[in-house]
């Protein structure tokens, strides 16, 4: 009956005699659901907040929040609708744990007609939820086109909503005389860009820096912070890079993310992906996505307690139709995990609900659910999911820090990240080792400089290379580079070590193992032995064999052979990776002046390049060397 009840609304609303009924009753039944759209920090990488809109359960269009909105202007109701919509959002943010700022762009009507209402009815709605209001930006419309009352009592509205304590942030504007009597009135900490201005995938970069350039420097009121300019409607990888270009530092739209019910910890891969790899010029460089995947794609969904009972997760469910799973938790640690599925099809049987509704949720509880740390490595979490019981990759997975619940992760998100991850770094890859190529070694190289880490740069190289190819073949020099990789490969730690394949027969190894000297003198022993299984046994009793050097005259060679130039980085000692190539490639040449299989280690301190940004290439201190 009652499901019955809830579906009749919108008939209930078709005359207009009960309109008002129809209105109090979406309101009472508490129809109003907030959707949250992510807006993405292009400084950090990360996110700033979420920018929420307020729409009508699905269950009963077509009453929009529009038509609503329309008819609680003529009925008088308009302080409920407005405080239903602030509560909906607010409780919806709080009880997701969303992160970061929540935007709340006010109903239209709403600050002209109700003035300094509005801020009260905002702050019982943030009291209600237990949402600080130093979280919270309030989009005002400004008061282009009113007079009069109107006009008075937007101001007003603006003045209660800053006493409140409440970021402000001024709607999109178009001329400078409205743009002036915006701020005149609001002074806002925040302007949004209008929606038009990348409309068109070929956005004029030009006119869009003279329109940012008016924005920070109107007389009428002085921003002053670029991060205060929010850029909206940002579809397209063009319109991120033009906010890129101006140096605007907040962006929203379908490219960053789009809306959903439970705020989402992560942007979009793309948008992610074109903010990396921005940072990667030398301006600053952001953690390479490997380094925190289950970090990024973490949701923090509030789990239930083990004693809650069953169908009020069953109405939780029924409330959030996108959750595909509830964690159960004990004292914080989580003790097993609910299907969606699993409890709408058990509920669904006769009786169900009469028998186990008001019995603890644990009765319909996967006890062995698939749990992982948050700092677990990428490697170890797909090894994890392999072997995993189908049924987790429908729910999900339960992640921890320390032990205690955190949030869930989707297999469906997992799987696109390292999707991306593979292309990205296919992409970049040698083709003969499928090690990583110039431009993530020096991703790598900038990142560990920029986290001001100790590790050990080490530069490989083999000798006598180019006469192995010219007697023994390009196949078998071919083979000879992979033999190489192979080695340097396992003597790596994986979580710890980097190792990439500049070309041809370069090598560079990024330690951060305390151990890597050692390690360095194992791949030496390994390949002195395995080289020898390519050269004939009178080559082996030689020495070497003779060719014909570039002159034309026969030339004596030595076997093949691989030397190590190493140096250890220190905090401050670089500033970038063309300062470390420099000194790496001198540590080459040293290495290969020795003979035979050679491991040679520059001991010299070095200037920080970093105090000198027209120089790149840091300068000996120290003559001290081995």
């Amino acid at each position: 009956m009652k499901k019955s009840a809830r579906h009749d609304l919108p008939a209930m609303m078709e005359g207009c005699e009960s309109c008002q009924q129809g209105l109090e009753a979406i309101l009472s039944a508490r129809s109003l659901v907030a959707w949250f759209r992510p807006v993405a920090d292009l400084a950090v990488g990360g996110i700033f907040g979420h920018l929420a809109s307020v729409h009508v359960r699905v269950d009963l269009l077509p009453w929009n929040f529009a038509r609503l909105l329309g008819m609680a202007i003529r009925l008088g109701k308009l302080p409920a609708l407005v405080g239903a919509s602030f509560k909906a959002v607010a409780n919806g943010f709080v009880r997701s744990q969303g992160q970061g700022q929540l935007l709340i762009p006010l109903p239209g009507g709403c600050v002209e007609q109700l003035g300094q209402e509005t801020a009260d009815l905002l702050a019982r709605a943030l009291d209600g939820a237990g949402l600080p209001v130093a979280r919270v930006i309030v989009i005002h419309p400004g008061v282009m086109g009113m007079d009069g009352p109107a006009a008075t009592n937007a101001a007003a509205a603006a003045h209660a909503l800053r006493g409140l304590g409440v970021g402000l942030a001024g709607d999109s504007f178009s001329c400078t005389r409205s743009r002036q009597r915006l701020w005149s009135s609001l002074e806002p900490d925040y302007v949004l860009t209008e929606d038009e201005l990348f409309a068109d995938l070929d956005v004029n970069l030009a006119h869009f820096k003279r329109y940012v350039g008016s924005l920070r420097g109107d007389s009428a009121g002085e921003l002053g912070a670029e991060r205060r300019i929010v850029g909206m409607g940002v579809s397209s990888l063009a319109a991120l890079k033009v906010l890129q270009e101006t140096g605007v530092g907040l962006a929203v739209g379908d490219f960053v993310g789009k809306p959903f019910t439970i705020p989402t910890r992560t942007l979009s891969v793309a948008a992610h992906r074109a903010i990396v790899e921005s940072k990667a010029d030398g301006r600053s460089v952001a953690k390479p996505v490997a380094d925190y995947v289950l970090e990024k794609m973490l949701i923090r969904i509030p789990p239930v307690h083990q004693d809650t009972l069953t169908e009020e997760v069953f109405a939780l469910f029924e409330r959030e139709p996108d959750r595909r799973a509830v964690a159960v938790v004990r004292d914080g640690y989580p003790i097993g995990l609910i299907s969606r599925y699993e409890m709408l099809d058990n509920m669904a049987r006769p009786f169900r609900h009469e028998l186990y509704g008001r019995k603890p949720c644990t009765r319909f509880m996967d006890a062995e659910p698939l749990i992982v740390s948050v700092q677990t490595p990428l490697l170890e979490l797909t090894e994890h999911l392999a072997n995993a019981h189908p049924r987790h990759l429908i729910s999900g997975f339960i992640i921890t820090d320390g032990g205690t619940y955190l949030g869930m992760g989707s297999v469906q998100d997992l799987v696109r990240e390292i999707t991306s991850m593979q292309m990205e770094a296919a992409k970049y890859a040698n083709p003969l080792t499928q090690l990583p190529g110039n431009v993530p070694i020096n991703e790598h190289i900038d990142h560990l400089l920029a986290t001001r880490e100790h590790a050990a740069i080490c530069y490989c190289d083999l000798d006598n290379f180019k006469p192995f190819n010219d007697v023994y073949g390009y196949a078998k020099g071919d083979d000879v580079i992979r033999l190489s990789a192979r080695i340097l490969s396992e003597i790596c730690d994986p979580e710890r070590d980097f190792l990439g394949h500049i070309g041809g027969d370069d090598f560079v190894l990024v330690f951060r193992s305390k151990d890597w000297q050692a390690r360095c003198e194992r791949a030496l022993r390994i390949f002195g032995e395995e080289i020898l299984s390519f050269f004939s046994h009178d080559d082996i009793e030689r020495g070497g064999y003779v060719t014909e050097n570039r002159k034309g005259q026969m030339e004596f060679h030595g076997l093949t052979t691989l030397s190590i130039g190493a140096m250890e980085v220190t905090p401050g000692m670089f500033s970038n990776h063309l300062a470390v190539a420099v000194v790496t490639a001198e540590v080459k040449k040293k290495a290969k002046a020795i003979k035979g299989n050679s491991f040679y280690c520059n001991r010299r301190t070095y200037e920080d390049a970093s105090r000198n940004p027209e120089s790149s290439v840091a300068t000996p201190s120290s003559d001290t060397a081995d």
